[in-house]
């Protein structure tokens, strides 16, 4: 088994580890319209108040740190989606909570969105894959929380499947106009919802061979409340 990483004492006051700090110094000077692979080692630990060699004891590189945030993003974001997901009855109201729950999210942990979509496409081959894999896992959670809650009637798998990677890439990239436009919110809420909707009930009347109008007519696009 392998050793524990040594993740430092603790800070009296803030109750933060040296790695905490570095992963919010990360995150604060890559928000700066910055890639994470152009923040020096001594500026990151300038910024987190440590001593630029304390970087070593708790990643071996700048692509090790990005790792860290993205699985951190994935663990604090998957969880309670699936939890608010399966309290749901509705598609509808399905695609309203979920995407209410994501612009939240992003509300509480701006920089966390701001460098995630950067970094998507950004200069690092590794960290650009390891967010196309959580897009990924946060898609198939999506798709098999709707095919158990007999979500998406007629659609087979495989469809769902890449309608849900849609789904998840236009709502990421939604955060940042819903954090830059305040003013607009509620109208971007309205809009993804309205796309997400509008992607699934397209989706299911193809698959039936029915007239889309025919589907509209019966499962009507709802505005979020």
């Amino acid at each position: 088994m392998s050793k524990p990483k040594d993740i430092g004492p603790q800070d009296e006051t803030t109750g933060q580890t040296g790695r905490d700090k570095l992963l919010c110094a990360a995150l604060k000077l890559a928000a700066k319209s910055r890639s994470l692979n152009s923040i020096g080692v001594r500026e990151l630990g300038r910024e987190a108040g440590l001593n630029p060699n304390t970087f070593y004891r708790h990643f071996k590189d700048l692509d090790e740190l990005s790792m860290a945030l993205i699985d951190q993003l994935s663990r604090d974001l998957r969880v309670p989606l699936q939890t608010l997901r399966r309290s749901l009855v509705s598609r509808e109201e399905n695609a309203v909570r979920t995407v209410e729950l994501v612009f939240d999210f992003a509300k509480a942990q701006p920089e966390v969105f701001m460098v995630g979509v950067r970094e998507l496409y950004g200069a690092s081959e590794p960290v650009r894959e390891a967010l196309r894999k959580v897009i990924g896992e946060v898609a198939g959670d999506l798709a098999e929380d709707m095919r158990l809650m007999q979500m998406t009637p007629g659609l087979n798998d495989k469809t769902a499947r890449e309608l849900a990677e849609v789904v998840v890439v236009q709502t990421f990239h939604s955060t940042l106009d819903y954090l830059e436009h305040p003013d607009q919110r509620a109208e971007i809420l309205r809009r993804v919802v309205q796309f997400i909707n509008a992607l699934f009930v397209g989706a299911m009347a193809i698959q039936a061979g029915l007239p889309l109008a025919t589907m509209v007519s019966t499962q009507q696009l709802k505005k979020p409340d």
